[in-house]
């Protein structure tokens, strides 16, 4: 019983201790966070002020059309760049008479036309105005072009350094690392691309070494959470998903999309209302600004609840996801001085990155009561 009792109050006092925040101990720069304008038009100027300007957005992914339907993309990256986002542009089909089934899924980009993807990657980054590009989107997906490891690092390794702008690859459905592993370890392929980008559907989350070993920046760029609407439950899972990534060193989060009619995972209507999940993603989007960088914090403090902290220039922002009940949440400084109190925004069930009273900061330490399941940003 005495052992029992022992090992309870120790797992209550590891639970409940202190959020370390070292302002000091640089982790990764943040390149951003963003969403995909695949398939969802030219998007309104309602849409696109709530994305960037109230959420904060600062990355967009598009939609190179296969068969050259540029037009509304151009638009997007057009409307993204306006405010200073930057774009990435993915394809999910090479020209289709390229591929070995003459489609634009299923099939296999044939090698002989590889100097060819060459020269229709960099028209399509002009035409887009692209500050990356991707070689393909989801290779080991039966539904899109397939490629097999081998044939990304043959395409890697001997074409993709005529690629002119910084590529983005492999974008593996469940970042399989054993289509980027190869490219990394040859000191020829490796130059010729600039992010390991990849999904979550199905695994991946997790610290991908190798490629931050060899310099890399690492982008999860693309995923969703079902019926995240209106639903703060759901939307949690967001959000700590954006944390654990974030934990696992990665540099960027892309949501999936923002298509008009999906009434499950679009975040902002074409009239720029905001839906919870928007609200959810930008709550780390609108405060840990492009260029920040993740420093060192205890990420699990206290039960259910999820914590990463950045500095921004010389400003500093801390995120706490919350997914259990209310907690009172002691976080310690350290590393900084000069911080006497904290901005509050916050999204809960019912609040949406509602501007809460401030918090004071004495001896570089303060406590706060982490509302039950939500996100509050801590920011100066």
């Amino acid at each position: 019983i005495l052992t029992t009792l022992i090992l309870t109050i120790g797992f209550i006092f590891a639970q409940a201790g202190p959020c370390n925040i070292e302002v000091s101990a640089s982790q990764q720069t943040i390149d951003g966070f963003g969403f995909s304008s695949a398939w969802c038009g030219t998007l309104s100027t309602a849409k696109n002020n709530a994305l960037y300007n109230t959420l904060g957005m600062s990355l967009l992914r598009i939609r190179i059309d296969e068969n050259g339907n540029w037009g509304d993309e151009i638009n997007n990256a057009k409307a993204a760049h306006a405010v200073g986002a930057k774009v990435l542009g993915s394809p999910w089909s090479p020209p289709p008479s390229w591929n070995t089934n003459g489609k634009n899924g299923g099939g296999h980009l044939l090698p002989q036309y590889y100097g060819s993807y060459v020269t229709y990657l960099n028209n399509a980054s002009d035409h887009h105005g692209l500050d990356w590009v991707s070689i393909q989107n989801e290779p080991d997906y039966s539904s899109w072009t397939n490629w097999t490891p081998t044939e990304i690092f043959n395409f890697m390794k001997n074409n993709a350094g005529g690629i002119h702008k910084p590529v983005v690859m492999p974008e593996s459905f469940h970042f399989d690392d054993r289509y980027s592993d190869p490219v990394i370890n040859d000191q020829t392929a490796e130059t010729h691309f600039s992010v390991l980008g990849g999904h979550l559907y199905g695994g991946g989350l997790s610290v991908h070494q190798n490629a931050i070993n060899h310099g890399k920046h690492v982008w999860m760029t693309e995923h969703y959470i079902d019926n995240t609407q209106s639903s703060m439950a759901n939307c949690l899972t967001i959000a700590k998903e954006i944390s654990d990534c974030m934990n696992a060193q990665m540099n960027a989060y892309f949501w999936w999309w923002v298509y008009e009619s999906d009434t499950s995972v679009n975040l902002v209507n074409n009239n720029g209302q905001i839906y919870k999940n928007g609200y959810t993603i930008g709550q780390f989007a609108k405060w840990v600004r492009p260029g920040a960088v993740r420093v060192s914090a205890t990420y699990n403090p206290s039960g259910g609840v999820y914590v990463t902290a950045y500095r921004n220039g010389g400003e500093v922002v801390v995120v706490a996801v919350n997914t259990g009940s209310s907690v009172s949440q002691q976080f310690v400084l350290q590393g900084v001085s000069g911080i006497s109190s904290f901005s509050v925004h916050r999204t809960s069930q019912g609040e949406n990155m509602a501007a809460v009273a401030s918090v004071n900061v004495n001896n570089n330490s303060f406590t706060y009561t982490l509302n039950a399941q939500s996100v509050t940003t801590f920011h100066r």
